[in-house]
């Protein structure tokens, strides 16, 4: 084969995998990407929604303390053998209080802590979401990076390819020498090929944490390099307090103990007081008036059953106990992540930093490699080691920066960093 074959074929290589990133219907930086997100994306606003749910269903709980009232307005005709058929018209005026039900008011205080305890799970959906758009983010920022290197390398090894032929055809290198880097430059625009493939996912999956349906690609406009992030003790101690999913695990705790609190309230008596004003005649607007006042005090004696209260009691004392128990446990389990995240965190962005400095010093390495084995002074072998070891670092310190960015997001995830910040 040809050193023009060759060479052809792998350019085309590479040429095939250049419309895969040529055109971008949105190019969007991080805060394009939260604000777009924020407005669109499916979980978010079925989290949005169920909050505002709650909200409205602790509303329409609050009228429980306010009078019932009620008109009616009836008619009825009747008749026997004996008599002859004629009609009775009604109408009233009826109202209710209740004046002592501790259910109602318990039952007003539980659409209260559902109300917070959905404030709460919407918080910590957003940051969810959050997370999961940094990720997908991140993820096409290292992506269209990757392309890049990968080019890079496959621009080498093919200029590597074509020295090497050369010198092996003026009788200076071996044949399998020549193959080697063929094969390698090949190797390397199928690479180059992944990346397109890996990139066109990675513009899906950032589509997808958006919620948009209609862009057909996208492309993310942002830093790559190791992010900054501390978290000190105090910041711990208040995550612990004010994270969602601790805030939510602690209005599940107040709803049990809620709830056993309004098991207990069956064997309490309740009062109400009412109060009706009507007419009643022959004609559709009658005349005779009539009106009843009253107060009526009820005592559940046996309501549900003879063994309901105690039954019930115990199981809602046991649902509290559980709920205590996962409170605590939701407690440690934060406090455990959030230190273990941030040791994780600093060990990769420890690894992040040295990699660039390990990046350039391969870097230099090869050049000076190249120099030294166009002058005789090093073997093909040493060449292609120190070549090798510049790609590997190349590479790598792609992984190690993208796993500095994985463990912030994890973080900010633990502490509720939302869609909206």
């Amino acid at each position: 084969m040809t050193i023009k074959k060759i060479l052809l074929t792998l350019a085309a290589s590479l040429a095939a995998a250049l419309p895969l990133a040529a055109q971008q219907d949105l190019a969007l930086t991080w805060e394009d990407a939260r604000r777009l997100a924020l407005e669109h994306n499916p979980s978010v606003k079925a989290a949005r929604a169920a909050k505002e749910q709650a909200a409205q269903n602790y509303l329409a709980g609050l009228n429980s303390y306010l009078p019932q009232i009620s008109a009616s307005h009836s008619v009825s005709r009747s008749g026997g053998d004996g008599s002859s058929p004629s009609n009775r018209w009604g109408a009233s005026l009826s109202a209710s209080q209740e004046l002592l039900n501790l259910r109602t008011i318990s039952s007003v205080k539980s659409a209260r802590i559902a109300k917070e305890k959905a404030e709460a799970d919407y918080l910590a959906a957003s940051a969810s979401a959050r997370q999961t758009l940094a990720g997908a983010f991140a993820d096409l920022l290292f992506a269209q990076r990757r392309v890049e290197v990968q080019k890079k390398i496959y621009a080498i090894r093919l200029e590597n390819a074509r020295l090497i032929r050369l010198k092996y055809e003026s009788g200076m290198e071996s044949k399998g020498n020549a193959l080697y880097t063929e094969a390698l430059a090949e190797n390397s625009g199928v690479s180059v090929k992944k990346a397109g493939r890996q990139l066109a996912s990675a513009q899906r999956s950032l589509l997808e944490a958006i919620g948009l349906e209609n862009a057909s690609s996208v492309a993310a406009k942002g830093d790559i390099g190791v992010p900054s992030f501390t978290l000190s003790e105090e910041e711990i101690k208040a995550a612990l307090e004010r994270s969602p999913r601790i805030v939510s695990a602690k209005k599940t705790l107040e709803a049990a103990r809620e709830r056993a609190s309004s098991a207990g309230y069956y064997a309490y008596p309740s009062l109400r007081a009412s109060g009706s004003y009507g007419w009643s005649g022959d004609s559709e607007f009658p005349r005779d008036k009539s009106w009843s006042m009253g107060l009526s005090l009820s005592l559940p004696l046996f309501s549900g059953g003879p063994t309901y209260y105690f039954n019930n009691l115990s199981a809602q004392k046991k649902a509290l106990l559980s709920a205590d128990e996962d409170y605590k446990a939701a407690r440690i389990g934060l406090s455990v992540s959030l230190r273990s995240g941030y040791d994780d965190y600093q060990s990769a962005a420890e690894t992040a930093v040295a990699a660039v400095a390990l990046l350039a010093a391969n870097e230099e390495r090869y050049r000076e490699a190249q120099i030294k084995y166009m002058a005789g002074k090093i073997s093909f072998i040493d060449l292609e080691n120190v070549e090798q070891n510049f790609v590997d670092s190349d590479l790598n310190q792609l992984d190690y920066a993208r796993a500095a960015h994985s463990r912030k997001q994890a973080l900010e995830q633990l502490l509720g960093v939302g869609m909206e910040r």
